[in-house]
């Protein structure tokens, strides 16, 4: 017969609303970044800056540049209608171009526009290159284990369960 381990009562729930606090913390604060190249001048931002949406999918094709739609659907996971409009909406605003795949003509890739190269940089500046030096600060097995971690929590988030 094999004795459960029991935590005191609110362990888990303490637990849960730390991780929380923490990247609430965390979008606060990259919310907060400004990018010194934020474009304000000309297409379809120039009242304000891009939606949180837009971002993500920006710091995507920052990060990896010249990738399909399809990857791009797949790493925000959204539909592929939804990341293409994302992609519309992003070249609407001159800040991405679609291009087609030299090693298979077929493709569209979609890639940061020549005239917002800095805009991109500023993005890395300020958003990727952070996160990666946290993560460069830990060992292999921690990296896994945060990545698996959230998502565990995203797939929780995605489908509530009826308690």
């Amino acid at each position: 017969m094999t004795t459960a381990v029991s935590t005191p009562a609110g362990t888990s729930a303490a637990t849960a609303a730390e991780l929380l606090a923490s990247l609430r913390t965390i979008f606060k604060r990259m919310e907060r970044t400004p990018v010194s190249s934020e474009p304000r001048s000309g297409g379809k931002w120039s009242a304000g800056a891009p939606a949180p949406r837009h971002i993500a999918a920006l710091m995507q094709i920052v990060a990896d540049e010249r990738m399909s739609v399809t990857t791009l659907s797949a790493r925000l996971g959204v539909s592929l209608a939804t990341a293409s409009q994302v992609v519309t909406d992003l070249e609407d605003a001159e800040l991405v171009e679609r291009v087609e795949d030299p090693s298979d003509r077929r493709r569209t890739l979609v890639q940061i526009a020549e005239s917002r190269r800095a805009f991109a940089d500023a993005v890395l500046d300020t958003r990727l290159r952070p996160v990666q030096r946290a993560l460069d600060r830990m060992r292999p097995a921690e990296r896994r284990a945060l990545v698996r971690g959230l998502e565990l929590v995203a797939e929780e988030l995605g489908h509530p369960t009826d308690v």
